[in-house]
C-alpha cells in the first residue's frame, strides 16, 4: 500500500473518530497539521497572530461542525482550504480588501521565476535568516528554547511540556510573548 492510500485510510478513520466525539482525533489533527497550516498561513498573510487565531478558529469549527463534514480525501487539503477561507474572511473584517482579493485570486502556492528571481529570493532569505537569528539572541533563554522546540523541531505543546517541565498554558504564553517580542525587534 502506498503512502497516499495510507493517508486516505488514516483520514477516514480520523473523520469517523471526530464524528463520534473523540477529542483525541481533534488533538492529533491539530498537532499533526499545525506547523503546515502556520507556514501556509504566513505565505498568504504576513500577520502571524492573525494566522494563529485563524488556525484556532478552523479547529474550533472542525469540532463544532464535525457531524456535518462530508467525506474528505485529504485532511491536509481540507484544512488548508478552510484556513485560506478563514483568513480571507478575517482580513475582510479588517477591511483590508487588497490583501483579501490577492488571497482569493491566488491559485499557486509555489511560484517559479527566472534564475535572477530565484537568486534574489535566496539572498533575501539569507538576510531574513540573519535578522531572525540576531532577533532571537535578544529573547530570554526560555523563549528561545520554546521557539526552537515548537517551530524548528516541530514538537507538540505536550512534548514541549514534557521536555521543559512547564504547563501547556505557560508554554502558550511564553511562545506568544516571544513572537510578539520578535515582531517588535524585526519591525525596527
Amino acid at each position: 500500500m502506498n503512502q497516499n492510500m495510507d493517508s486516505f485510510f488514516v483520514d477516514k478513520l480520523l473523520l469517523n473518530a471526530l464524528r463520534s466525539g473523540d477529542e483525541k482525533a481533534l488533538n492529533h489533527l491539530f498537532s499533526h497539521y499545525y506547523n503546515k497550516l502556520f507556514r501556509a498561513g504566513l505565505r498568504w498573510c504576513s500577520d502571524s497572530a492573525l494566522t494563529e487565531d485563524c488556525i484556532q478558529l478552523v479547529f474550533l469549527d472542525l469540532w463544532k461542525y464535525r457531524m456535518t463534514i462530508s467525506e474528505v480525501n485529504s485532511f491536509e487539503a481540507y484544512l488548508l482550504g478552510s484556513l485560506k477561507k478563514r483568513l480571507v474572511k478575517e482580513l475582510g473584517r479588517k477591511e483590508n480588501k487588497n490583501v483579501s482579493i490577492g488571497l482569493l485570486n491566488e491559485t499557486n502556492f509555489i511560484s517559479t521565476g527566472s534564475y535572477e528571481e530565484i537568486f534574489i529570493n535566496q539572498e533575501t532569505d539569507e538576510f531574513q535568516k540573519m535578522n531572525l537569528k540576531n532577533a532571537m539572541e535578544q529573547l530570554s533563554p526560555r523563549q528561545k528554547e520554546i521557539l526552537v522546540l515548537r517551530y524548528f523541531e516541530e514538537d507538540s505543546f505536550k512534548d514541549i511540556s514534557i521536555k521543559t517541565g512547564l504547563q501547556v498554558d505557560s508554554i502558550y504564553k511564553t511562545l506568544h510573548e516571544a513572537i510578539r517580542k520578535l515582531k517588535l525587534i524585526l519591525v525596527k
